[in-house]
């Protein structure tokens, strides 16, 4: 049987493997470029409505890996780590929440991939980016969603106490914005509609695909073996983006990796790359929930009823409008530094290499968003659902390894959430400055009672609730990291290639944060940074064959 033979195969067909695919494919027309990916087109409208964007991960069958991590000692139980499957990756399945992050965790790439939708003159009091800043040529729908009155007393009333952010996507994210997002007419805007809707003749896409294995000869790559049992052949790269999690476990099962780890697993080694599978780094959130006063908003009547869910479901479909064009957005994101933080006895014992990122001047320390839907309240009350967002663990640091051999198996996944005392210190400040915002006056007048909450506001009782409620934010990376070749830990070069590896390269989330000396966590939302990457990879491999 003769084997396929492609110039380009990329494994993966999320967010970063699209746009490679699609930069790649589209500059080079004399290269056959396979995209492979392990579930499927992802393409039932059904699952793409805005407004339920927030159930997809758990209702859509077929979008979600499902892998849980290992029991979290702090935690005292498995976390959630969902992971998009099918075309698009995660972007079909995320919250669409669109940040870029501060200047200080990376000063370039930016406006590259966005199309922005300025909003309407009656909405810049509250949010205002500027051109400059933004891109208008992209491929990736970014902008508002429709807007609700009450929603701008909401965020008026905060500027009393914090600053105001125009534009959280402007290199400083640091005050109170209103939240981007990749939406645009109530659907999400995932990584295959926005990178994959007209396909070149060149580039051919496999789905239900899953890579078993990378193929080598001498120590060059050229190609893969597939579970349908397939050889396909790469006359000239394999690029992995499979994401953070996929990504090392295909890279471990294919001999490269820590050499002792390998060896347990009888793996025949091909090249000892330690760093591979560690350095895993992740987010945390949790959510205060308060419940309103009768009358005060009309956002969750829907979601409690049956009867009027079903007709908001036909409304959208019919047209693309109606409650789930817009449910729970616009939203609050805001991004703060904290004094106590800074000052604490934890942050004092951590070493000087950890403390300076967090003296940078536009890096926050956690993040507050409003208006979530939330899993908590059941009942059929008004609420405001108000998550606090930190680094889970910036000071432990996580890791990826494989349970055995055999490719079927998920991978044992690690974070080592609120391992360190430092972590621990950021969450209970986090949700403290959270309690702090529930109290403002024009909040605290409708609040009936807190559904959802630490009993006290002591650092035991919020502690205590962070870890009963605290789950991913499902914003991995960090696994086959970007650095100096010299540097330990780096298993990527500049040019995203596998170091002492031929032919090999990763182009996902995992390849962040970057430069470990300089940013050691990206404090944002990882779908703009995944895009950027996908990009920023196609461009350096189009220069470097032409």
């Amino acid at each position: 049987m003769a084997v396929e033979a492609f110039d380009f195969i990329i494994v993966g067909g999320g967010t970063a493997g699209c746009a490679l695919a699609s930069k790649l494919s589209g500059a080079r027309k004399n290269y056959q470029v396979l995209l492979l990916e392990a579930g499927g087109t992802n393409s039932n409208p059904d699952y793409q409505t805005y407004g339920e964007r927030h159930w997809t991960l758990a209702t859509a069958p077929g979008y979600n890996w499902g892998y849980k991590t290992v029991p979290q000692t702090q935690l005292d139980r498995e976390i959630d780590q969902s992971r998009g499957k099918g075309l698009g990756g995660s972007s079909a399945i995320n919250f669409c929440v669109y940040t870029r992050g501060p200047r200080a965790d990376y000063d370039h790439w930016a406006e590259q991939i966005e199309y922005f939708h300025k909003p309407p003159q009656e909405q810049q009091h509250w949010v205002n980016p500027t051109r400059s800043a933004h891109g208008d040529h992209g491929a990736v729908d970014v902008g508002l969603t429709d807007w609700e009155p009450e929603f701008g007393d909401f965020v008026d009333g905060l500027y009393n106490c914090y600053p105001k952010n125009l534009d959280v996507n402007s290199g400083d994210p640091l005050g109170v914005a209103v939240c981007q997002v990749s939406a645009r007419g109530g659907r999400r805007a995932t990584a295959s509609d926005a990178y994959l809707s007209d396909v070149p003749s060149n580039l051919t896409i496999i789905t239900d695909a899953t890579v078993e294995t990378i193929l080598f000869d001498q120590g060059k790559t050229v190609g893969v073996t597939t579970n349908k049992g397939k050889h396909i052949r790469a006359n000239m790269e394999v690029i992995l983006s499979a994401g953070a999690l996929d990504s090392p476990k295909l890279l471990l099962l294919s001999g490269i990796g820590p050499e002792a780890e390998l060896s347990k697993l009888h793996i025949p080694i091909v090249k000892d790359l330690p760093g591979v599978g560690k350095n895993l780094c992740d987010r945390l959130f949790l959510e205060l929930v308060s419940i309103r006063a009768a009358g005060s908003h009309y956002r969750t009547s829907y979601i409690t009823s049956p009867d009027e869910l079903y007709e908001a479901r036909k409304q959208w479909i019919k047209d693309r409008s109606g409650p789930l064009a817009g449910y729970y957005l616009p939203q609050m994101i805001g991004y703060f530094k904290s004094d106590k933080v800074i000052q604490s006895e934890e942050f004092q014992r951590l070493d000087s290499e950890l403390q300076r990122p967090l003296f940078a001047e536009t890096k926050p320390h956690y993040e507050i968003v409003s208006h979530n839907p939330s899993p908590t309240v059941q009942a059929p009350d008004k609420y405001i659902g108000i998550a606090a967002a930190f680094e889970g663990n910036y000071a432990a640091r996580g890791s990826v390894t494989l349970k055995s051999a055999d490719s079927k198996d998920p991978p044992v996944i690690d974070p080592k959430f609120l391992a360190e005392p430092f972590d621990r210190r950021v969450a209970i400040e986090a949700v403290r400055e959270t309690l702090k915002l529930l109290d403002l006056p024009h909040i605290a007048k409708e609040q009936v009672r807190l559904a959802a909450g630490p009993e006290d506001r002591s650092d035991e009782a919020i502690l205590n609730y962070v870890r009963k409620t605290a789950i991913s934010m499902w914003h991995c990376s960090g696994t086959v990291r970007m650095g100096k070749k010299k540097e330990p830990g780096t298993c990527v070069d500049s040019n995203f290639q596998v170091c002492g590896v031929d032919g090999l390269r990763v182009v996902d989330m995992s390849v962040a944060p970057f430069l470990l000396r300089l940013s050691l966590f990206l404090s944002a939302h990882t779908q703009a940074a995944a895009y950027l990457i996908g990009e920023t990879a196609a461009e350096k491999i189009i220069a470097e064959y032409n």
